[in-house]
């Protein structure tokens, strides 16, 4: 049995600890983790650095932090099967993406008026260049871990009659997707739904209480998916943060970005071009699955006359601004491109889903 020196962070505070693997277990001082909880993150500018991150028992975040290059040797070697993937991929893509970020830095200074130029010129083309240049499994890695703090904060269900419904729907919206989706429902009153980076869909009940039928709930998911499609989350990291996220990103040092993003989930404000590109996209997948989109359509209508109605404007609606011109836009689409193959939607679980749904807080 090899052990290895490391730092473990928790709730507590941060201690050192002699760490091994025993079977599929990591033992860290008193703490057991089961290897199938672990999330592994890379990290480090000068020196390489490994994060094994999971929840605790009360749902909040711990990680363990090899100390030196002979203890991240130990890990990579010791760890068991089921964590192998997850440990060698990052970290072989890691030695790639730092080469990569050496040459830009490289050239930065040279560059820099260049692209403070580009930027002024054509800023959204840019940014969606630098989003492709992070690796799908970064991209991933960081849905993961902004997923387990939504998860911390709680209500998220994985399962039942919600979740399978959401779940139904979506994967006819995905089919032949790069992503491979996960669908979540969250016990929250508000009309909202929200994509994380790597293929992640949460949908708030306040929603599925909202959608009258499986083409409108269709019509939201496509949109949602269009913003993971397009790494549209990605995209509005980097206006946010700047070049300091790209450069932490792109060598898979995620932990901060992670927590920045699952704090804005569900009220990020994408670009009015984003927006457009994602009615306009989601009614494209919504044709190619054979549904009709004017459930899309429904929708909108719905909350733009509840957002100009008595009541305050949904979620949904307040973070996915809405405005006659965009129904009219998605109006003109529809009647521009006519699916004459496509059927209203039906779902085996919608009534279930409909009766298991928990009454909304008065």
């Amino acid at each position: 049995m090899n052990t290895f020196d490391a730092v473990l962070a928790s709730a507590a505070g941060s201690v050192p600890v002699s760490a091994h693997f025993f079977g599929a277990t990591l033992v860290a001082g008193d703490t057991r983790v089961d290897a199938g909880d672990i999330i592994v993150s890379v990290g480090g500018m000068e020196q390489p650095e490994l994060f094994l991150n999971w929840l605790d028992a009360q749902g909040r975040q711990a990680s363990l932090k090899p100390l030196a290059p002979g203890d991240i040797a130990t890990v990579l070697q010791q760890a068991p099967a089921s964590l192998q993937p997850s440990l060698q991929q990052p970290w072989r893509e890691r030695k790639q993406n730092r080469r990569q970020v050496s040459a830009w830095l490289a050239g930065l200074s040279a560059a820099a008026l260049l692209a403070g130029a580009l930027f002024w010129w054509q800023g959204s083309n840019a940014i969606g260049a630098l989003a492709g240049l992070i690796p799908l499994s970064t991209e991933k890695q960081l849905g993961e871990l902004a997923l387990a703090q939504v998860r911390a904060q709680g209500s998220l269900a994985a399962s039942g009659a919600a979740q399978q419904t959401v779940q139904e729907i979506g994967q006819r919206l995905t089919a032949g997707s790069r992503y491979q989706y996960r669908w979540f429902v969250r016990q929250d009153d508000s009309v909202n739904a929200f994509a994380m980076p790597g293929g992640i869909i949460v949908v708030h009940t306040g929603l599925l209480r909202q959608a009258a039928s499986p083409g409108e709930l269709a019509g939201v998911l496509a949109h949602e998916v269009q913003h993971v499609e397009q790494r549209h989350s990605l995209r509005q990291m980097i206006t946010s943060l700047g070049w300091g996220a790209l450069v932490a990103v792109t060598l898979g040092d995620i932990s901060a970005v992670a927590a920045m993003l699952a704090h804005q989930a569900g009220t990020m404000y994408f670009s009015r071009d984003m927006e457009e590109e994602a009615d306009r996209l989601g009614v494209q997948a919504l044709q190619r699955a054979r549904i009709r989109p004017d459930g899309m359509l429904a929708f909108f209508r719905k909350l733009g006359k509840d957002d100009q109605g008595k009541a305050q404007a949904p979620g949904w609606i307040s973070s996915h601004p809405q405005t006659a011109a965009r129904v009219q836009r998605v109006t003109a689409l529809i009647e521009a491109t006519p699916c004459m193959d496509c059927l209203p939607l039906s779902s085996s679980h919608w009534r279930a889903m409909k009766a298991a749904l928990p009454p909304a807080d008065k």
